[in-house]
Parts: structure tokens; sequence; C-alpha cells
């Protein structure tokens, strides 16, 4: 038999430590993606007004050299840069792969449906209809529930249900057996795409990958500092178009880092599809 998660457990959050991210994706994207960049240019701006200031009032601006502060920028932002655009990338290909496991397993659900149908009466209506009543609960209480991070308990209680009722059916002839078979197959694809669904719930960049963004993004935000440009406004420009392109990246990991949460995320499209279209 197959294990699932207690009957009586209710809508709990995915992990605790990902409390505090959770109120990010219940915001608009656009309002999301405003923040963020907002926070990352007004927060360098302010830094680059009190640098500014006491840079030019004392004698260091006239020691230093841009050419060999820009070269030394160079390398800074080219390894900074690396690492956003693998991290970007990296989250998209879990965004992609969540996609598929999603399409995958409303497929299953499709296949076994079918092959529900070569049971006799009234097995067969039971166990469609328990089918059918699981792939609502992922359409109607499941999908809702994920994209603010959370997992329905009563999602495997409905799953459960249905592997009892397929467990204890007893095939009468050969054909029967051969159906009963492939239907047990489905059934056990459908249990191990459901629990890669739920990892992929619950997977997220790690904390020290967060850090090192973090860091390196201030690093690179104050050495653009040490540049010696008279004009204020000039230098703040420049700081605040490499700030806000920052901001963007880290909003991008942000969005693709849950793919079923939030907005920007996997839908239930299929499901719906599988329901509509082949059960009904």
């Amino acid at each position: 038999m197959i294990g699932f998660a207690n009957p009586d457990d209710a809508v709990h959050l995915v992990d605790d430590t990902l409390l505090f991210m959770l109120w990010m994706y219940d915001l608009p994207t656009w309002l999301l993606g405003l923040i963020i960049v907002t926070f990352f240019v007004v927060v360098s701006l302010l830094g680059l007004f009190f640098f500014h200031r006491r840079l030019h009032k004392s004698q260091s601006a006239n020691v230093i050299d841009n050419g060999t502060v820009g070269w030394f920028f160079s390398g800074l932002t080219l390894l900074y840069g690396l690492l956003l655009g693998l991290l970007t990338v990296a989250t998209w290909g879990s965004f992609t792969d969540a996609s598929g496991i999603a399409s995958q397993e409303s497929a299953t659900l499709s296949v076994l449906y079918r092959d529900l149908t070569g049971y006799s009466e009234p097995q067969q209506t039971e166990l469609k209809d328990k089918l059918r009543a699981y792939t609502r609960f992922i359409i109607e209480k499941s999908w809702p529930a994920q994209r603010r991070g959370l997992i329905d308990g009563g999602e495997s209680v409905k799953l459960e249900g249905l592997q009892n009722q397929l467990f204890e059916t007893e095939p009468q002839t050969v054909g029967q057996q051969i159906v009963h078979t492939e239907a047990i197959r489905a059934f056990n694809s459908l249990v191990e795409l459901r629990r890669q669904r739920i990892e992929a719930l619950r997977g997220s960049v790690p904390n020290v990958l967060w850090s090192v963004v973090l860091i390196g993004a201030v690093a690179t935000i104050i050495f653009s500092y040490c540049f010696s440009v008279v004009e204020f406004r000039l230098h703040a420009l420049l700081t605040g178009i490499l700030a806000g392109m920052i901001g963007l990246l880290v909003f991008l990991i942000i969005i693709l880092d849950h793919p079923f949460w939030g907005e920007v995320s996997v839908s239930a499209d299929a499901y719906e599809r599988v329901f509509n279209h082949v059960m009904k």
C-alpha cells in the first residue's frame, strides 16, 4: 500500500522558514517588481548621496584613477553577472520542470480514467466518480492553496480513497486482470507525479545562495561609488541604472523560485482540460 498524509491534516504551510516570503507572492506581480526595483534604487542612491559628498570634500577624489577603478569594477560585475545569470537559468529550469510535472500528472489522470472504462459495473462508476472528485479537488482546492504556498491535506484523503477502492477490486477474467494491472501502473505513476509536484512546491533557492546574491549586490553598488564623477546627477543616474538592473534580476529570480506560488505560476489548465474533455 502507498502511504499518504494523515487524513486529519488541515491546510498547512509548506515550510515555516519560508513564511516571511509569502507576503511577496500575495502581491500583484507588477507591484512586487516595482517594490523590489525601487528598494534597490532608493537605497543605492541614498548611499551614494552621503558617499559622494564626503569623497569630493576630501582629497581622495583627486587621486582616484577611474581607469583602474573601472578595470576592477568590470571584473566584479562580470563575476556577479555570471552568478545572477546562472541562478536565473536554474530557477527557470525548475519552473519548466514543475510545468512538465503538472502536464504529466494531468495526462496520467486521463490515462487512468480511460483504463477504468475496462472495469465492470458498479466498480467502474465508483472508481470514475472518485477519480473525478480527486481531479476536481486539485483544480478547486489544491491549486489555489499552492498559489499561496500551502498544501491541502484533503488531497491525500481523496487519493487514498481512490487507492482503497482500486486495490479492493478483484478482476474476474483475464481481460479484467490486464486492465487492472494497467490501472495500478497508471495509479502508481500518478502517486509519483503528485510527490514530485509537492517536492517542487517545497523547493527553493537555498538561503546561502540568497546571502551571496545580496552580499554581491551590496558590494557591486558600493564599488560604483568609488568612481570620481564631479556631477552628482550623472553619478546618480549611472548608479541608479545599475541598481535597477540588479533589482530586476533579483525580482525575476524571486518570481521563478517557487513555480506554484503567486500570479506567475504553473496553472491548472491541463487538469481542467482533462476534467472537462475526458472525464465528462
